[in-house]
Formats: structure tokens, C-alpha cells, sequence
């Protein structure tokens, strides 16, 4: 299967740049474009060196960079990283058939609307879904960080939701079944059943109803109102449609291979951010043990690292399907999980304590059986609560925040989490927090890879290995676990 390369690594370390498709003009400065190659008709690679992408929204801004004497260059990056880069200044628009929804406008200034689709169901052509209602017993691809993996999780809710980096990963999702639907654009639903002659089929009542616009950042509103200007002369013009037209023909006459830029495939690895000293955020950097190890790895295996920040909870689903080639974050070796992926050595021995309020009568593990537990959302910490301790209730928390927040609320009785985030809080929050002085049986912590990548596994264990040997395993332990209780921003 072909895939769209993204060449950033930890934080926008190593984005693709590709080159100019129009001339200089009377301002040399070139209008940097973050845009996604996936999002056909809108964005896609044309496998040409002189001008590598082609779509809808590039007519679109390089109309503007000749409206405004600029030449246009392309910075190329898994879309959830568009938002990131048009709001930090690192690019001047943002295109890729993005949606306009309240929650976006937010963080960024949309021009005005340029297109309308929808959203859509896309099924194998004898699939037994035939409606919304049917997929919640379905397993259900969409892309990363769209409206499209959006609307799965809070309307549809399937029994499985499959988040995939590109396009053409939830395409091949379908293709080889790992999907039994998948939810997208419209345009991009019509371009995948003429590849597939007719292999699938489209549910006939569309999702929603889309509006998409660029991106701009929000102090932009001088370049924001040059595009409008251009965008209502695109669209007056007639221009919208013949680009429309003309993108689905050439996208239905192009090579497969053509849609892909060719270059060495980054190493993706899923994390979450609050799991110190493992993963956690300093200075608005990704740092941690893991990452590191992470970063070795990716060396060995001469392949450029790409970290993925995710929910705990689609680590292990995201590496299950391919859509990550590494799962990291401090995750406890299970047979239950080993059943699912297959895991590295062990790096780490985990030990995980509990936190109680400073004014609790509770001592010993008997003390709390039946009461009201919190946990981090998929992890162990969570099955103890159910399995051991028999929590009446258990509340399942998005980190150790909200975690903490939850005790001193009274919300819960207690708290499990790993020492690294128990001990600092135990340390902020003296005479309202305490830790008991019980320590849960331990884990081995390990990295998670697919099931048949015994490649990546094998240069996981060589750099364990190495690193353990040479002492720098355990130097990484002590300066993380120093650093992390040195930041104030972490929220705990």
C-alpha cells in the first residue's frame, strides 16, 4: 500500500518543504502553505519534480500568490498538523479540504467558504450495512485529526473506531477489510469506488453537510481578506467547477504510485503525554525516556522518527491496525495486550501507588475494596481498581490532572497511578494529598509493535539492550525523573 510521507519529527522538527509551483513576482517573500496529500480533489502529490502537489485548494493559493506578487511553497504534513503550524506562524495559510466548525475557529481565521461537500458512509459493495444506525456494531475507519474521525466519535460511536494517519490508509483499511466502513469527503467516496471498479458502495443519505475555507493565523486578517477577495472571483468565475473537474479526471488517470512521494518512510510512534518520566511536556516540548529510546530506534532502523500524540486508550489500537509502527508511554507488558501486539524487552520494572486524601482513615489494600477508585482511561491501573480492589465505582480519567483533581474534589476515595506522577503530587499538594504506603505488585513496562514487524522489535531490543548496559538506561531514569519534577507546567 502506498502512503503519504510526513517527514516532522518530535514537534514540527523536519517538515517537507516542497518547492514553488509559481514564479517570483513583485515580492520575492514565498506564502508558505501547510497543506495535507491525501485529501483528494482538494490536495495530492502529482509525482512531479517541478511542482510536486496539485489540487483544487493549490489552484486556489497560487490565484492568491499571483494576486499578491508571491511565490507559494509547500510545507507537507499529516493534517492535524496544519491547525499547529498556521497558529505557531510557521505557515501563512492552510488548505486541505479542511471543514469550518466553531471548535477550529477557535485557534485559526478561516477565509470565507470555497466549496461545499459532505460527509459520507463508504461500505464493500455486498456489505450488510445499509444505515448510521447499523455502524455502531461495525468497525469504522476515518482519517486523523478531521471532522470525519470527529463525527465517529460522538455521533455514530461504532463498536471499533480505526483512526489512520492518511486517506489512503483508511482507503486500504477498506480494501483489505480491516474496515468494514469508513466515513470521508464525499469527492473522495466518489474517487475511491472509480479506482476500485465499483468495489464499493456510498450510503445514499450523506452525514453531514460541509463548508471548507483556508487557514490563516488569527492576527492575519490582511492577508485573510486578499484571499476572500480571490476566493469570490474563483467561484464567480466558474473557476471552482472547471477545477473540480479537472482534478477528478487527472486524479482518475494517475498511477497509483504517483499519488505518493517517494522517500524514506518516517517511523511513527504513538504516545500520550502524561506518563512521566516515560512521555510528558516541558517548555511545550515532548521529552521523556521513551522518547528518546524512540529516537534511537528510529536511528537504527535509518528512518526519520515521527511522534504521534493520542489518547492512552488508541496506542495499542492505532499500532494493532498499522496505522503506528511503535506504541510508547510507559505501556505495562499484559497477556492480554501480548495477545494483541507483540512487545520489546522489558526496559523498565513499574511500581504504582495509590493517593487518598490527607484526612482518610486508609491504610492497607482492605480498606479500600468497595469504595470509589480513579484511574487512567486504558490502563492497568484501571483493571486493578475493577479486578483487585472491587471498586463500587470507578471514574476513568484523560490524565493524571484531572486524576488529582478528582481526589481533592472528593469526587473518589482514591487513586492509582505510577510513582513518578504519585510521588509529585504527594509533594504539591502536602496536607491535602497523601500517599499510602502500599505498593501495587509490579509491571514491566515495554514497547509495542504489529504483530508481524519483528524488524522493529528486534532494533527495539538491540537499543535496550545497548542503552542498559552501558548504564545510559538508567542515567536516562534519574535525569527524567529529576526534570519531570521541575516542571511546574505539567499541571499535577
Amino acid at each position: 500500500m502506498n502512503k503519504i510521507l510526513s517527514l516532522f519529527a518530535v514537534l514540527l522538527l523536519g517538515v517537507a518543504l516542497l518547492p514553488a509551483c509559481s514564479k517570483s513576482g513583485k515580492n520575492d517573500k514565498p506564502l508558505i502553505v501547510a497543506c495535507e496529500a491525501s485529501t483528494s480533489p482538494y490536495c495530492y502529490y502529482t509525482g512531479q519534480e517541478s511542482c510536486p502537489v496539485a489540487g483544487i485548494d493549490v489552484d486556489l493559493v497560487e490565484l492568491i500568490g499571483k494576486e499578491l506578487g508571491r511565490p507559494v511553497q509547500y510545507k507537507v504534513v499529516p493534517f492535524q498538523q496544519i491547525f499547529t503550524l498556521v497558529s505557531m506562524g510557521k505557515a501563512d495559510i492552510g488548505a486541505a479540504g479542511v471543514t469550518i466548525t466553531p471548535q477550529r475557529s477557535e485557534r485559526v481565521l478561516f477565509s470565507t467558504v470555497y466549496d461545499v461537500s459532505s460527509q459520507v458512509v463508504v461500505v464493500p459493495k455486498g456489505s450488510s450495512l445499509a444505515d448510521e444506525a447499523a455502524l455502531k456494531t461495525a468497525r469504522v475507519a476515518a482519517q486523523e485529526g478531521t471532522s470525519d474521525l470527529t463525527l465517529l466519535r460522538e455521533r455514530i460511536k461504532p463498536r471499533v473506531v480505526l483512526p489512520f494517519l492518511t486517506q489512503e490508509e483508511v482507503n486500504a483499511a477498506l480494501v483489505d477489510r480491516r474496515a468494514d466502513a469508513a466515513v470521508m469527503d464525499r469527492m473522495q467516496a466518489e474517487l475511491l469506488v472509480r479506482a476500485t471498479g465499483d468495489t464499493f458502495r456510498i450510503f445514499e443519505k450523506p452525514l453531514t453537510k460541509d463548508q471548507y475555507g483556508l487557514l490563516f493565523n488569527k492576527k492575519d486578517t490582511e492577508l485573510a481578506a486578499a484571499a476572500n477577495t480571490v476566493i469570490e472571483k474563483f467561484k464567480l468565475a466558474g473557476t471552482l467547477q472547471t477545477s473540480r473537474t479537472k482534478h477528478l479526471n487527472a486524479l482518475s488517470a494517475l498511477p497509483t504510485g504517483a499519488k505518493t512521494q517517494e522517500q524514506v518512510k518516517p517511523f511513527i510512534v504513538c504516545v500520550e503525554t502524561s506518563f512521566a518520566p516515560f512521555v510528558f511536556v516541558d517548555n511545550n516540548r515532548i521529552v521523556g525516556v521513551d522518547i528518546e529510546l524512540a529516537e534511537a530506534i528510529a536511528n537504527e532502523l535509518k528512518r526519520p522518527l515521527e511522534i504521534k500524540v493520542v489518547p492512552f486508550t488508541e496506542v495499542i489500537p492505532l499500532v494493532m491496525t498499522g496505522a503506528a509502527d511503535m506504541g510508547a508511554s510507559g505501556i505495562s507488558i499484559t497477556p492480554e495486550r501480548s495477545a494483541m501486539v507483540l512487545f520489546s524487552k522489558s526496559y523498565e520494572q513499574g511500581v504504582r501507588r495509590i493517593l487518598v486524601q490527607d484526612s482518610s482513615t486508609f491504610e492497607k489494600l482492605e480498606d479500600l475494596l468497595g469504595k470509589i477508585i480513579g484511574a487512567k482511561k486504558g490502563t492497568t491501573n484501571e483493571d486493578f481498581a475493577v479486578n483487585q480492589l472491587h471498586a463500587r465505582e470507578t471514574y476513568h480519567y484523560d490524565n493524571a490532572t484531572q486524576g488529582i483533581m478528582g481526589l481533592l474534589n472528593h469526587e473518589i476515595d482514591a487513586y492509582i497511578d505510577d510513582e513518578g506522577e504519585a510521588d509529585l503530587a504527594a509533594g504539591k499538594y502536602i496536607g491535602r494529598v497523601k500517599m499510602l504506603n502500599i505498593a501495587i505488585p509490579a509491571e514491566e513496562y515495554g514497547f509495542a509493535f504489529q504483530n508481524d514487524n519483528a524488524e522493529a522489535k528486534a532494533a527495539a531490543d538491540k537499543v535496550i539492550d545497548e542503552k542498559r548496559e552501558s548504564g545510559e538506561l538508567q542515567a536516562l531514569f534519574r535525569r527524567y525523573n529529576t526534570r519531570y519534577k521541575a516542571v511546574e507546567s505539567n499541571g499535577i
